[in-house]
């Protein structure tokens, strides 16, 4: 998907690094899937490469197809907002007690 973006904007890895204050390196990471960019990251290649943001934050694995195509209510972009400062570790963190409160749900019943 980046790599594609890159080369309709006429863009070298180079360049996109540039844009984006990464190595060269990270920037052929990236492409190559070998790199999961952090929200910063994802916002600036979305700005730099025209691409939508909901579909790069499916794309890096932060959510899925589903959550994306789903409708955000109040309540659910209150609860973002939330949580809209964490750093990368500290969402991660949050990822993995959620992950632990559904598999309990799973486990006692109340699906």
């Amino acid at each position: 998907m980046v790599s594609g973006a890159r080369l309709s904007k006429g863009l070298t890895q180079r360049q996109l690094s540039r844009v984006l204050r990464k190595s060269e390196g990270y920037v052929g990471h990236l492409e190559r899937g070998g790199i999961r960019p952090n929200v910063d990251t994802l916002k600036s290649l979305s700005s730099a490469l025209g691409l939508v943001y909901g579909e790069l934050a499916v794309a890096a694995g932060y959510i899925t197809r589903e959550e994306y195509e789903s409708p955000i209510d109040g309540g659910q972009l209150a609860r973002l907002t939330e949580i809209g400062d964490l750093t990368e570790e500290e969402w991660e963190s949050v990822r993995d007690f959620a992950r632990y409160v559904r598999s309990k749900r799973g486990l006692d019943g109340r699906g």
